[in-house]
């Protein structure tokens, strides 16, 4: 079986798995044809995508660790307010995870978004329970955990929904009022003697970040309670990958790349480390494409969590996993937010008003970009290119930025044959500052041979970021 967005659905396609609604009813069978008519209904009711058979897909078999039927119960208990439901659905969550052979969270969400904040809940709770099994939670601790995970976002009911659904930057007073669903959440459980204070703490804390950045307390590091820093990564990592009224979902790759960027300083390394383990970059039967242009299905999850084994168009199985047959071959990013990224990247070009100097970051993962953007705007323009053509196209018509950030792997050209070129074509040069999680002697000692200006391994602080583009621009001395 393979998933297949709503977008590419094709009437006559056959259903892998039953498609539900909300309280469980089945709405298409498993093994019917689908319709134009289904398709349109579909997307009506919010439905991103689903499941089908083709002869492409055939041998792919993937397992629900979490029926369907219990994460509807979940979410009908939370839209009901149901405590009590909601504290026996998350002892069978933990019962049914423990039971599983095999934790290895390959389903795509087949959610619809309409009841965003009831399924975005229980699939915490099963992402957390997952993270909490794999750092060897004992079941009462994990109870507990998915408890907490199960009621971290509940306060938000009680916020205006218009806020909460709100396109665009909210206002200091709407993201004040944002920052209280923790308190909210907890003070809806606060007479419940059968909720332990771990689980309570969780939902707290669950937006407090490594680095002290975070809220409601501004705490770091052991600080902040274990419980909290799971349901944090849990809760990141399914936003990302949700739709929502004011955003496109990111694909597993970028939202686990944004984790890893923000290892140490938003999130516990160990947790991501360990969440990498459980839940693939990559999921089995999705469709990816690959460096050298071909597309496959992904059969089969390795050691490696981004390079996996490969079903080709032909049939051939391609294992990514092999480094020492197929390294120069990697799985290019999904498209699926070329959309934010080409409005972003158009609204800056166009406010010629603005006085901040340049900063053109180069790199293939959208998640990246956004976090250097979100990091600089303080005091940079943030211009965004995803390949090195991008890049220099950039420069052609716009001119020199004031720095150029540039990651050292990029599909088609790499990072920095990138560099080389800007240096040749270019009279009119900025130091360029590469941003990369690559960090061996070889790679370095090339960057320094393109007339690189500084180096920079990821993950940062932003702090660190900000302060080296300042020594670049000449704004302030070097330590």
């Amino acid at each position: 079986m393979r998933y297949i967005r709503i977008e590419e659905a094709e009437p006559g396609m056959l259903l892998a798995k039953g498609v539900f609604d909300e309280y469980s009813r089945m709405l298409i069978a498993k093994k019917r044809p689908i319709t134009a008519e289904y398709i349109e209904k579909l997307k009506e009711r919010g439905y991103l995508g689903f499941y089908i058979e083709d002869e492409f897909s055939k041998g792919i078999e993937i397992e629900e660790t979490i029926s369907v039927e219990l994460r509807n119960r979940g979410a009908e208990a939370l839209r009901k307010k149901d405590i009590d439901a909601s504290l026996q659905v998350a002892k069978d969550v933990v019962k049914q995870i423990l039971a599983s052979g095999s934790i290895t969270l390959d389903m795509v969400d087949l959610r619809t978004f309409d009841d965003y904040t009831y399924r975005h809940s229980v699939n915490v709770a099963v992402l957390s329970t997952v993270i909490g099994m794999g750092l060897g939670l004992k079941q009462d601790a994990l109870n507990d955990l998915c408890v907490g995970a199960m009621f971290h976002d509940m306060g938000k009911l009680m916020i205006d929904p218009e806020v909460l659904n709100k396109p665009g930057r909210l206002t200091k007073e709407e993201f004040k009022l944002i920052k209280m669903h923790p308190q909210l959440s907890v003070e809806l459980l606060a007479e419940r003697w059968n909720v332990s204070l771990d689980a309570k703490r969780a939902i707290l804390f669950h937006h407090e970040n490594e680095d002290g950045s975070g809220y409601p307390n501004e705490l770091s590091k052991d600080k902040i309670p274990l419980f909290a820093k799971i349901i944090h990564v849990a809760d990141v990592y399914d936003a990302l990958t949700s739709k929502r009224p004011y955003k496109d979902p990111y694909t597993p790759s970028e939202a686990i790349e944004y984790l890893m960027g923000g290892c140490d300083i938003l999130f516990n390394r160990q947790v991501v480390t360990t969440f990498l383990k459980w839940v693939p970059v990559y999921p089995k039967g999705v469709l990816v494409k690959l460096s050298d242009g071909r597309e496959g299905l992904v059969y089969e999850n390795t050691s490696n969590p981004l390079r996996p084994k490969i079903r080709l168009r032909n049939g051939e199985l391609l294992d990514l996993g092999d480094e020492r047959k197929n390294l120069h071959i990697t799985i290019n990013p999904n498209s699926s937010v070329e959309a934010d990224y080409s409005n972003e990247m158009a609204a800056i070009d166009t406010s010629k008003s603005d006085s901040r100097p340049i900063v053109l970051a180069v790199d293939d993962t959208i998640m990246t970009l956004q976090m250097v953007r979100n990091i600089c705007e303080t005091q940079f323009r943030v211009v965004m290119a995803k390949t090195g053509k991008e890049a220099i196209s950039y420069i052609h018509k716009n001119g020199m930025p004031a720095v150029i950030l540039m990651d050292v792997v990029l599909p088609g050209v790499d990072g920095i044959e990138t560099a080389r070129t800007i240096r040749q074509l270019f009279d009119e040069t900025a130091p360029i500052i590469f941003l990369t999680a690559l960090s061996d002697r070889e790679t370095v000692e090339k960057c320094k041979k393109v007339g690189a200006a500084d180096y920079i391994v990821k993950p940062f602080r932003p702090s660190y970021l900000i302060g080296r583009i300042r020594v670049a621009l000449g704004l302030e001395r070097d330590a």
